[in-house]
């Protein structure tokens, strides 16, 4: 009998950790928004910017017009250090659909 042999193209990736670390709170941090640029991001993620600015008005929001946009910008190790330099506690990524 014939055997036919199938190979799955898209590899693996182990996962460690599902999530990095919460941080407790927004008060007093640093805050970085990423956009993948698509379902109106432009428009939702300033809006959601501005209620937790007043929700946390201590804190500071990066918005995502300071770093590239789209998805495959935003995965780049680029992008993660220009967020470092500028001493983010946290990062917001999402389409905002």
């Amino acid at each position: 009998m014939d055997a036919l042999e199938i190979f799955d193209p898209t590899g693996a990736t182990e996962v460690i950790n599902l999530h990095a670390p919460r941080i407790d709170t927004l008060a007093g941090k640093t805050v970085a928004f990423l956009s993948d640029d698509m379902w109106q991001a432009h428009r939702m993620l300033p809006l959601v910017r501005e209620k937790l600015q007043e929700k946390y008005p201590d804190a500071t929001f990066i918005p995502e017009t300071e770093f590239p946009m789209g998805t495959q910008q935003i995965d780049t190790d680029e992008t993660v250090d220009m967020i470092v330099a500028r001493g983010a506690d946290a990062v917001i990524v999402g389409n905002a659909s």
